[in-house]
């Protein structure tokens, strides 16, 4: 079936970390089984890394929707300097 992704901005300062919520990145695909939806990171943020909260300091390529709405992904800002933009696929 269609799968819809909504995306919103996701601020993070510098030096910390942000989750990422279903405020910030939502698929949905009429199914209701937000553990069947799949994002596959192919280009990673270029100042960061996505990571689970419970394993600080490793990157991941993977998680499901159902991760972030159980917050358990986030965005860590690596960069020494303030970064306007950061971006991943």
């Amino acid at each position: 079936g269609d799968i819809a992704v909504f995306t919103k901005l996701l601020r993070v300062p510098k030096g910390g970390h942000s989750y990422i919520t279903t405020d910030v990145l939502l698929a949905l695909d009429g199914t209701d089984r937000p553990e069947e939806l799949l994002y596959v990171i192919t280009s990673p943020p270029q100042y960061g890394q996505i990571e689970y909260v419970s394993y600080p300091g490793i990157p991941i390529t993977s998680f499901s929707q159902m991760d972030v709405a159980r917050q358990i992904v986030c965005y860590v800002h690596k960069a020494k300097a303030v970064v306007c933009e950061d971006a991943f696929r």
